[in-house]
């Protein structure tokens, strides 16, 4: 677990492409700008946690990630639970197919030829085990203004990403599992993904796309940017 887990604090504190803004005090209108008045927003960062009920190692490592991530700025957890080590005696609870399609695109991105448990994939370009992808050179961001985002880069074309919805439950869970491998261990939960949409696709340049309405059914949503196949996320905002 040693080798998951060792380059997991410079995961979260890669370089980045950061936006600059200007802050003034909210008294002080007659305002004039200088330096120090801007300031960097550091790009909300996704990591992705791929995890099962099935997997010996899972609910000893669960803490250690977890509390990395805590450690974390500006960072979104999202767990998905796979199907690929259930068996007979034991299915995960959680688990869905299109999870393990999920990473294993991850993995054939990254000419990998295995795939393993807990993995954690942040912002789609980097694990702890080594995978990198190279940095972003353009800047892109999303805003959003009523039920509508805005989608805009300085970058005009651009091969096509998806632009995900992903809904999770917030709600910190934990499940005892009654048989297999972790028979009578606790497995612990945050922030567990329940469906993905895609609702449009980037090209570069500006964009703009209708959010889906919701009913209040006490999950929250993140938005993002994704190069298709297991590409990057090149950005994401909470909605």
């Amino acid at each position: 677990m040693a080798l998951i887990f060792k380059s997991i604090t410079k995961l979260f504190t890669r370089p980045r492409n950061r936006q600059l803004a200007c802050t003034m005090h909210l008294s002080d209108p007659n305002h004039i700008h200088t330096d120090a008045c801007f300031v960097e927003i550091a790009p909300l960062s996704v990591v992705e946690l791929y995890q099962s009920q099935g997997c010996k190692s899972c609910p000893s490592a669960l803490p250690t990630v977890h509390k990395s991530i805590d450690n974390a700025s500006n960072t979104l957890l999202l767990t998905y639970d796979v199907t690929y080590w259930d068996n007979a005696d034991w299915k995960d609870t959680f688990g869905r197919s299109a999870w393990d399609a999920r990473q294993r695109a991850y993995v054939t991105k990254w000419g990998r030829t295995g795939i393993f448990t807990p993995q954690i994939v942040v912002d789609g370009v980097a694990d702890g085990v080594g995978a990198r992808q190279g940095e972003l050179a353009w800047s892109i961001s999303i805003d959003k203004t009523g039920d509508e985002l805005l989608i805009t880069s300085d970058r005009a074309e651009a091969e096509t990403h998806d632009v995900m919805v992903v809904s999770y439950d917030p709600k910190s869970q934990v499940v005892k599992v009654g048989k297999g491998t972790n028979k009578g261990k606790k497995m612990s939960y945050r922030n567990l993904v329940t469906d993905i949409q895609k609702i449009g696709e980037w090209r570069g340049g500006e964009l703009k796309v209708d959010l889906p309405q919701y009913v209040q059914d006490g999950y929250e949503r993140v938005v993002f940017v994704q190069g298709q196949s297991g590409g990057p996320i090149v950005s994401a905002l909470k909605v």
